[in-house]
């Protein structure tokens, strides 16, 4: 990765007073080349926080110098025309939930605040929506439920679509959608060159393939469009939510272990782990939810109910609201938050090892006893691939086609001196779970990835080569390196 460039390297070498005399002056540099609506924040202005866009954790976070929020594409361009050329290196944020180490190698950047292209636009009459580099899936909703559509919403309403898009767009909808990418017709994007081009099957093709699934390597996108699928059931959906003792955990799992090899396309489980206030034990909390009636989703569940949970609730909803209807209504704060400390792992699975979820949360049950101030959750998503695999795996660079299980590790904490700690929890947790997934090599989701996993886990050995190609094309000065980095070499090395 192109790492220490010559403005880090100034930074580095002088004290901060020299540093800052030297540096360029970012309003000087930058602002007579961006629009009236355009604006620059520097980082030593007392409400910075306030008004550039901030990052869902600070855990390995970037250090920026200044945020500027450009208004046009124009603006977009000029930025890395000029960042480029003055060796500033800077990254774009959108809805801000990127979790990779790597992003803490950028020191003393800048931030491209995506915030302003933030529009929706659908046209039911082509079934194509359009929307902006910073658009979130809460804002997809209106545009689409009153017109009889539904898109997919990843795993939370909060984030951005595009971040989700380009490394693949897992969601609770893609038995039965797909993954977002694969609803993706074309992109508006900001190369390393500074140039704005349309990617698409037809225009830059091979690019097109890259950036579906390998996305923040190539550029910055300011707009995409995809096509929308009419809704399903009428776009109602149903909505199970239990609560079991932990005691109940090998139980579930096992049940969990049955549909390893069949999982109908419009059901998908979320179990989550959370210590109940009152009796400080772990207990499980599980949404299912399943594009269909209430009756069929029930004769599916059936196992879950014959367990005994401690609550149930079966609920017909429609699609817009899942989210709010989740978990029994409880609020998900963490997603959607802003500057926590998270300090987060995952693992890729296509087969569920009861035993080892079981021994895991014993373990996560006498980790919390110790360390009570460290919050950590076990996150089980299992979605159906069903839609997925009808999708060649050669469309896109996205190698995880049969990736069935996202198994997701969380500790948020205020103590940053307990990083170690927590690092060294996660890493052998992250580790056993790996060792029985199913998978002959360690698989994650890049968008979920720790970002130490290396190039093959998020990208698939088989696609390396071809990606290298293309990064030494579009990104030769590796610009766009700072979000689990597509290597300039060949597998061998070889240029």
């Amino acid at each position: 990765m192109f790492l220490h460039t010559a403005w880090q390297k100034l930074l580095a070498a002088t004290t901060v007073a020299a540093a800052a005399a030297a540096a360029p002056n970012i309003t000087d540099l930058f602002g007579p080349h961006l629009s009236t609506d355009a604006a620059i924040y520097l980082a030593s202005d007392t409400n910075y926080t306030a008004l550039a866009a901030q990052r869902w954790t600070d855990y390995a976070a970037p250090s920026y110098v200044a945020t500027i929020k450009p208004a046009t594409v124009e603006d977009v361009q000029n930025i890395v025309k000029i960042a480029s050329s003055h060796e500033i290196p800077f990254l774009a944020t959108g809805g801000g939930h990127g979790v990779s180490i790597q992003i803490a190698d950028l020191r003393d950047g800048i931030q491209i605040d995506l915030s302003k292209f933030n529009t929706v636009e659908f046209d039911d009459s082509t079934e194509l929506l359009t929307v902006g580099g910073a658009a979130k899936f809460s804002q997809v909703i209106d545009a689409v439920y009153k017109s009889g559509y539904q898109f997919p919403l990843g795993t939370a309403y909060c984030v951005g679509i595009l971040g989700a898009t380009l490394g693949a767009g897992v969601s609770s909808n893609q038995g039965y959608m797909g993954l977002v990418l694969d609803l993706l017709e074309e992109v508006q994007l900001v190369t390393a060159a500074g140039d704005a081009i349309t990617v698409s099957d037809s225009e830059n093709p091979d690019l097109f393939w890259a950036l579906r699934g390998a996305g923040p390597n190539f550029g910055i996108v300011t707009s995409a469009t995809f096509r929308v699928p009419r809704a399903v059931n009428g776009g109602n959906m149903t909505n199970v939510n239990y609560l079991f003792p932990g005691s109940k955990s090998r139980d579930v799992f096992t049940y969990l272990a049955t549909l390893d090899d069949e999982m109908p396309g419009p059901l998908a489980l979320n179990i989550g782990t959370l210590v109940d206030p009152s009796s400080k034990q772990l207990v499980l909390l599980i949404n299912a939810n399943f594009a269909g009636p209430i009756n069929l989703a029930l004769e599916y569940l059936a196992p879950l109910l014959d367990l005994d949970p401690i609550r149930y609730e079966a609920l017909s909803v429609a699609w817009p609201d899942v989210f709010s209807t989740s978990y029994f209504g409880i609020e998900d704060t963490k997603a959607c938050g802003r500057n926590q400390h998270v300090n987060m792992r995952s693992v890729g699975a296509r087969r569920t090892d009861p035993d080892v979820i079981v021994a895991f949360i014993d373990e996560l049950a006498r980790f919390t006893d110790a360390h009570p101030d460290i919050s950590t959750t076990l996150m089980i998503h299992r979605f159906s691939t069903q839609r997925v695999l009808e999708v060649p795996d050669e469309e896109s660079v996205y190698p995880h086609r049969e990736l069935k299980m996202h198994i997701q590790l969380e500790s948020e904490y205020d103590d940053r001196s307990q990083d170690g700690l927590v690092d060294a929890f996660l890493h052998s947790a992250r580790h056993n779970f790996t060792a029985v997934s199913g998978f002959p090599e360690p698989a994650v989701y890049v968008n979920f990835a720790h970002g130490d996993e290396g190039p093959a886990a998020w990208y698939g050995a088989r696609n390396l080569e071809r990606l290298s190609e293309l990064k030494r094309e579009w990104d030769p000065q590796e610009l766009f390196s700072f979000y689990n980095a597509v290597p300039l070499r060949r597998p061998n090395g070889e240029l």
